[in-house]
């Protein structure tokens, strides 16, 4: 922190554990579960702190779905229920890559000599009240996947409605820096992302801008943008030798997203942010990747302060 004679500086060690399974049940019909550690109350990550003097970990329901895959000509259908991976292409904008959403959600496909063409549907519960109307969280979002000579481009438009955010009855699960509660959160997201091998690696550009076209509560109708623009270069690290790099730099405004459900690594999940985030991973054996992350952001209004984060993962899988 840069606030003269503060300091909330803090090292730890980390505890991530995951265990599931996919089971061909019936023609066309998977059943799927994941359990993880991470405890009851965590949304947007498993890790558990190495504290509180060799306890016991909780090791809870991640995921519990089914998918059904029914053929019809032409185009490739899935349709999930339960607690499973938001059925959109996604960025860390809106959704952190951990959180597990719970309803149901529907998925085409169809494919058109190079170009491509994809419909995502989902249809959420995020919280329950009594009194008072519950979150529910509706997605739309249409994908155009392009092969071309220059490489492969992907646009992607979505819509998310996060209603009754606004119900004076209802309190969020979880923390926010929505400024107030009786603002409405409807999120027109746009993504745009081109690849080509370049030196034999593939490398990836890609940016994003979402705008909440909600009411917004008084004297906050300017804060309802978030964008981004970001790199990837190099494969994930399946294999010894594997390496990928990238670089994000992120704007937040506190009345743009949900921010309960972004990324909960940059600006520690909260928006009103702004700065970059870099990593790296390599590959040391079949399964195994050591990570890299530096996240380096600021209030995007308000007391400017630093927030700055080094992350190191040593990954296991199996």
């Amino acid at each position: 922190t840069n606030t003269p004679g503060v300091s909330d500086e803090r090292v730890r060690g980390r505890l991530r554990f995951r265990l599931g399974a996919t089971i061909h049940m019936l023609k066309d019909l998977d059943i799927g579960f994941r359990m993880a550690t991470g405890g009851l109350s965590a949304r947007d990550s498993g890790n558990v702190t190495l504290d509180g003097g060799f306890t016991h970990r909780a090791f809870d329901l991640d995921r519990a779905f089914f998918r059904y895959q029914p053929r019809v000509a032409g185009w490739k259908t899935v349709l999930q229920g339960g607690k499973f991976k938001p059925p959109f292409m996604t960025s860390e904008i809106i959704w952190d890559s951990d959180v597990m959403v719970e309803g149901i959600g529907q998925q085409f496909s169809r494919k058109f000599g190079d170009t491509t063409l994809d419909a995502n549907f989902g249809q959420f519960i995020y919280d329950e009240f009594d009194p008072g109307d519950d979150i529910i969280i509706l997605g739309y979002q249409g994908i155009l996947s392009q092969k071309t000579s220059l490489g492969k481009f992907k646009i992607a438009v979505a819509y998310y409605d996060v209603q009754n955010t606004e119900d004076l009855a209802t309190t969020f699960s979880g923390s926010s820096t929505l400024l107030s509660n009786t603002s409405e959160v409807k999120m027109l997201d746009l993504m745009a992302e081109w690849s080509e091998k370049i030196a034999g690696q593939e490398l990836k550009l890609y940016g994003e801008y979402t705008q909440n076209t909600g009411d917004l509560a008084s004297g906050n109708a300017d804060l309802d943008t978030a964008w981004q623009l970001g790199f990837k270069y190099g494969s994930a690290g399946k294999k010894f030798g594997d390496y990928q790099l990238h670089v994000i730099h992120r704007v937040v405004q506190s009345e743009a997203v949900f921010d309960v459900i972004s990324d909960s690594d940059f600006h520690e999940g909260l928006s009103n942010a702004r700065g970059f985030e870099s990593g790296a991973s390599i590959g040391l054996a079949k399964g195994v990747k050591l990570t890299f992350y530096y996240f380096d952001s600021q209030e995007e209004r308000g007391t400017q302060r630093d927030h700055k984060k080094f992350q190191t993962d040593l990954n296991f899988n199996f």
